[in-house]
């Protein structure tokens, strides 16, 4: 099983071959709560009803992982972690990360910043 990150949501709905051949290579293909909440806030930034109405329906075809209290605690040490190195990613970032581990699965990304998290598990496309 395999977690995607937002940036990936993006890609395959917009039709990218790399992203298109993950979905071939790796399945099942989940992602998490934190992603489904930045790519619905894309798409409502867009303005366009029509793009917020497909991605919503576009989301329906991975299950959603949720921030639970296990990830809470993962997120901690994350979060603390970078804090004592003065390294930094998004929280958003730290929360997505927290539930790939707390759930032990790899995250499909293009975001070079997820190596910093120690332990997580990337598959670049």
């Amino acid at each position: 099983m395999t977690i995607v990150d937002t940036c990936f949501l993006i890609d395959l709905m917009k039709g990218d071959p790399d992203a298109e051949e993950v979905t071939k290579l790796y399945k099942p293909l989940k992602t998490t709560s934190i992603n489904s909440a930045e790519f619905l806030y894309g798409a409502k930034r867009s303005g366009k009803k029509k793009v917020y109405d497909v991605s919503e329906k576009f989301l329906h075809f991975f299950p959603v992982l949720p921030f639970d209290a296990e990830s809470a605690v993962i997120y901690a040490d994350i979060a603390s972690a970078f804090s004592g190195s003065g390294r930094h990613i998004s929280t958003f970032d730290e929360l997505i990360a927290a539930i790939a581990l707390r759930h032990d699965e790899p995250l499909v990304t293009r975001d070079r910043h997820f190596s910093a998290v120690e332990g997580l598990e990337l598959i670049s496309y």
